[in-house]
């Protein structure tokens, strides 16, 4: 059984039941009660895990200054009062649970602190009523990995879309491209023959004309579709463009 003294609480607030105290001090996340000061009354060892430091030197600390926040120094009337305070969400959203009495759910917010560095939290708020007046209980969970590996996975999908807009642009280009170059060559050897064939001027004026057209598509992509290509998948600039050719082999 964990005990938890009255040490671990500021002396102006009345000890909670020892079964709430020790399921408040076991959570997974960090858990603090703030008095109407914004001074801390309560810490769960997860709190002081989170900055480094015994959870007991917490108490009767300024948010601020609890959780490391680099910016608590930097006005003259203290923690809370310096311009960074003014913007920063975590104070914020405290203020108003003391002043509206009102609970906040899960906002997410980033805050830089001494001992870890840039961090993005996800905090919940929640007023309480004690016998020497209010208070919010705030739970603080750190997302800072969850949110790297969920912007890792969206720039790997932004790498595969890009891939697949190379792939389908070398495709439909190299076509046209291939065309135009075999039909060159005809004219460079009928050109050594004293000989002109219109068919083969054609062919690459048309040629010419469909890469005009591939890369307009290009700049009237809305949306992003795929298909198959050998064995990977493509950019499908027919389907994706605004102005393509209902009919692209016309």
């Amino acid at each position: 059984m964990v005990n938890i003294d009255e040490t671990r609480l500021h002396s102006s607030t009345t000890l909670p039941d020892d079964d709430i105290l020790r399921i408040i001090d076991n959570l997974p996340i960090a858990v603090v009660v703030l008095d109407a000061d914004r001074k801390l009354i309560l810490a769960n060892k997860m709190a002081g895990r989170f900055v480094n430091r015994d959870d007991t030197q917490l108490i009767g600390l300024l948010c601020g200054d609890a959780l490391g926040c680099i910016y608590h120094k930097d006005a003259p009337e203290g923690c809370g009062s310096g311009t960074a305070c003014i913007e920063c969400k975590l104070r914020t959203t405290v203020m108003d649970t003391f002043e509206n009495d009102k609970s906040h759910f899960m906002v997410e917010t980033t805050m830089t602190l001494n001992a870890i560095g840039p961090r993005h939290l996800r905090i919940t708020t929640q007023p309480l009523k004690l016998q020497k007046g209010s208070s919010v209980l705030i739970s603080i969970e750190d997302i800072t990995e969850v949110k790297k590996y969920e912007q890792t996975k969206i720039d790997k999908e932004k790498l595969t879309a890009v891939l697949q807009t190379a792939g389908a642009i070398c495709h439909e280009i190299n076509q046209p491209l291939m065309a135009i170059l075999g039909f060159s060559e005809l004219l460079i050897d009928d050109a050594a023959q004293g000989q002109l064939h219109e068919d083969n001027v054609k062919e690459i004026r048309d040629q010419a004309e469909r890469l005009a057209k591939i890369t307009s598509k290009l700049m009237d992509i809305t949306k992003y579709k795929t298909k198959k290509y050998l064995r990977s998948q493509i950019l499908d600039i027919d389907a994706a463009s605004s102005g393509a050719d209902p009919d692209p082999n016309r």
